[in-house]
């Protein structure tokens, strides 16, 4: 019998968490955070999107400058792994091997990232004070709060990132005992 309420994204299928920034009377939304979901399209946001969504215009403009910076580090990142020499054929031991050196340095730039950006989540956070001086106090609140859903979020991922790399570290680059499906 499936679970009364299994939240998945309805366009990649991962599992979706809660997004705590959203919390209102009724609960919280929810919110994929698989960064290749064809519904995020972060290389698409601009400015203009997240002050729409309540981000103030100067972090947006940093946010929409940061996402760009981002996206050319992976592009740069990709090609790199690319290089002259062919790489090994699918399902041979050669690509598993260099599939799970590949796996490690991702996880270990994704724990990189996350840090930095829990860091930089929390920074801003502590620059920006509440003003009960101004019309958009409210507006204000929600982005304190949005700030601090994205730090704890990013210090998340550094956690995951961290107990990825832990497991990985405990698998032996040469892979004794296991075939690949070429193999069988």
């Amino acid at each position: 019998m499936p679970e009364p309420f299994a939240p998945t994204c309805d366009s990649c299928g991962e599992p979706l968490l809660p997004n705590l920034s959203q919390a209102d009377a009724d609960g919280c939304l929810w919110i994929c955070i698989n960064p290749d979901c064809p519904e995020l399209c972060a290389g698409e946001l601009e400015t203009e999107d997240l002050v729409e969504g309540g981000v103030p215009q100067a972090l947006a403009a940093r946010l929409a400058r940061l996402i760009d910076y981002y996206e050319d580090t992976i592009e740069e990142l990709r090609e790199e792994g690319g290089g002259a020499a062919s790489p090994p054929l699918t399902g041979s031991r050669e690509r598993a091997q260099a599939d799970l050196a590949s796996l490690r340095r991702q996880v270990r730039e994704l724990r990189r990232r996350s840090a930095l950006a829990a860091a930089a989540a929390d920074q801003l956070g502590l620059e920006l004070v509440v003003s009960d001086h101004t019309n958009e106090f409210a507006e204000a609140q929600d982005a304190q709060r949005l700030l601090a859903a994205a730090a704890a979020l990013c210090g998340a991922a550094n956690h995951a990132a961290a107990d990825a790399e832990e497991c990985l570290a405990g698998i032996d680059p040469e892979l004794p005992g296991l075939l690949t499906t070429s193999e069988l």
